[in-house]
């Protein structure tokens, strides 16, 4: 119980904030200037009066008890800095001690054989969509409930596209390990 603020209200720095306060109010009654005739008394008790209350101003605060126990954590010295040298270990082996690492932005980009997909295949999702959304636009303008469902059966087209579009690839490429 180092802590001078703890000290003058008699309390260790992990007494809760009821403690804190009962052991501030149990000291004020007995140091308190009123409470004493004598003037040498008087003057004594005023001074220790003032220092319980400089104690109480920051524990009796949860905020400033909390930066000014963190302020006194921080100026202890840390016991497990004895300011010894460790000694180093000397049977790490590291995973990989090789230096012939690859840039992937080396490499070509070539696809897996088998999974190729034709260029009419890839661009139909994208032809539907704007199809559909010509068909959407051209059919509102021009008041035809025929061009506007056409409009919307190219958007649901070309979302069905879009969906499908990696699950055609993903089972191309697993016939395309499959055959190998």
């Amino acid at each position: 119980m180092n802590d001078p603020l703890y000290v003058r209200l008699g309390v260790t720095p992990s007494a809760s904030a009821a403690d804190i306060r009962r052991a501030y109010l149990k000291l004020a009654r007995v140091h308190h200037p009123d409470f004493h005739t004598n003037e040498a008394d008087r003057q004594s008790n005023e001074r220790e009066m003032q220092s319980i209350n400089e104690a109480w101003a920051v524990l009796g605060d949860p905020d400033r008890r909390r930066v000014h126990d963190e302020r006194m954590r921080l100026s202890q010295p840390d016991p497990l800095a004895t300011g010894k040298p460790v000694p180093g270990r000397y049977d790490f082996v590291p995973f990989d001690d090789g230096d012939d690492e690859i840039d992937p932005r080396l490499l070509e980009d070539v696809g897996v054989e088998g999974t190729e997909v034709g260029r009419s295949v890839q661009l139909a999702p994208v032809v539907c969509f704007f199809g559909g959304l010509f068909g959407i636009i051209v059919g509102v303008m021009v008041n035809l409930t025929f061009l506007i469902a056409v409009g919307v059966v190219g958007l649901v087209l070309a979302m069905l596209g879009f969906l499908a579009a990696p699950a055609v690839a993903i089972s191309r490429s697993i016939r395309a390990e499959r055959d190998r």
